[in-house]
């Protein structure tokens, strides 16, 4: 079964067309874009489509299903998906709904985000424009603790970012699944190796006594997806047990910040420089993988 593309809801990253094992999938023509504006991924021919689903993992936007895959596709909020060209947010909410759907327990999650924090999914979702969604989302696992809380942090700016390591080293054996974005950096790589090249929240939290898994992954290749969705259910399933906190941290760059904040969504050919940045002057710094993982 072929994959099915839904024209309008593509963002016009490209991110799919690399991983399709037989090179079917290119962008429109430029004179023919979907109702964002964008040149939309298409599928040259149907009929070569051994429906693998790697462009389907690969979509930041929701746009790529391959009928009959049972995994997270329907509980992605598509109404919701972070509105920039290939923002690595959605991969994190594709992840997020695999794991969930793997373990079969969307009635039990229950997000707490910021707003700006574009992770939307079809689960019990508490949205804030206050920095009250940590405090809350503690409150609420020690009143429900049947109940699976997911605190998503957004370390998006240098002040977020050292927030966001004071709650957490702040932490004793709370049973929840805590998720750090690191994704502040700054096109200058001086102020990204002085800043960000010193804040290794993940590093730290390794050495945490209560800390039951602490990981890292971006979300920028197949590999790397399935890495984080592993992350996120062993999160997950810690807290199924009863076990302390986890923390899965991953790392990515911001397209819209790094490209001075455009007012349109970015063409494909805009995004491969700054990921070419990323890889250059951010990635040796946070290396990939599991940081603690206690079995017992």
């Amino acid at each position: 079964m072929s994959i099915q593309i839904e024209k309008d809801q593509c963002t016009g990253c490209g991110n799919c067309l690399a991983y399709c094992l037989r090179g079917l999938l290119q962008l429109s023509a430029a004179a023919d874009c979907n109702a964002r504006g964008v040149r939309y991924a298409q599928l040259t021919d149907a009929a070569r489509c051994v429906g693998c689903g790697l462009c389907e993992q690969a979509c930041t936007a929701a746009a790529m299903h391959l009928p009959g895959h049972q995994n997270g596709y329907a509980l992605l909020d598509k109404q919701h998906i972070p509105p920039h060209s290939g923002c690595y947010l959605g991969s994190l909410a594709k992840a997020l709904a695999d794991a969930i759907c793997e373990l079969g327990v969307q009635a039990r999650v229950v997000l707490f985000k910021k707003k700006a924090a574009d992770v939307n999914l079809l689960v019990e979702s508490h949205d804030y424009t206050t920095e009250d969604f940590y405090a809350d989302g503690l409150a609420y696992k020690k009143a429900h603790p049947e109940k699976l809380v997911v605190i998503i942090c957004s370390s998006s700016k240098v002040h977020s970012t050292a927030l966001n390591e004071s709650r957490f080293k702040a932490l004793t054996d709370e049973s929840i699944t805590f998720i750090n974005t690191l994704n502040w950096f700054e096109s200058d790589p001086t102020i990204t190796t002085l800043t960000g090249g010193e804040s290794h929240i993940a590093e730290y939290m390794s050495q945490h006594s209560a800390a039951s898994f602490v990981a890292r992954s971006s979300v920028r290749n197949t590999t790397e997806l399935m890495q984080l969705r592993q992350y996120v259910r062993r999160g997950l399933q810690n807290q199924m047990e009863g076990k302390p906190f986890s923390l899965i941290e991953m790392t990515f760059p911001c397209f819209y910040r790094l490209s001075g904040r455009p007012q349109t969504l970015m063409p494909y050919e805009a995004l491969t420089p700054v990921n070419q940045w990323f890889d250059r002057n951010v990635k040796p710094l946070y290396p990939e993988g599991v940081l603690k993982e206690v079995n017992d």
